[in-house]
């Protein structure tokens, strides 16, 4: 038997905390046939770096820009039949874009706020679950 091997370019989540609240976005996800809370995220545009990509993500759907980022690893999401390898970026300093790059046609983003600890029992999809992870252990690490 051969398994079907999804083609997807790589992507980021950014783990975006300020005040002790972390940043999601609500979004419509066709697989759920509802709404998920999930942090901040998006693939890779051609020729672009992670880097790149995270900040770019930050600014379409939170309309936010970041003094800097720090990369804290990545993961694959299915390697069972996925290409696509997720990099995870923590904003701890940013401030609200004076001109927001807007949302993709397609997206339907609402920014929530939320206290981080409340974020592994509220967050609905697995890549914002292995980052939120990520973060954690680079966090009791220090």
């Amino acid at each position: 038997m051969t398994i079907p091997l999804v083609d997807h370019p790589d992507s980021v989540v950014l783990v975006v905390v300020g005040g002790g609240e972390l940043v999601c976005v609500s979004q419509t996800r066709p697989g759920t046939r509802g709404r998920t809370l999930e942090l901040p995220s998006g693939k890779l545009e051609a020729a672009e770096t992670p880097e790149e990509a995270a900040r770019r993500e930050l600014l379409e759907e939170c309309g936010l820009e970041a003094a800097s980022l720090q990369a804290l690893g990545t993961f694959w999401v299915v390697p069972a039949y996925s290409t696509e390898r997720v990099h995870v970026f923590h904003v701890t300093s940013f401030w609200r874009a004076e001109l927001a790059a807007g949302q993709d046609e397609d997206e339907d983003i609402e920014v929530v706020r939320i206290p981080v600890e409340e974020a592994s029992g509220r967050l609905s999809d697995a890549s914002s679950l292995a980052a939120l992870g990520i973060w954690s252990r680079e966090r009791s690490v220090r």
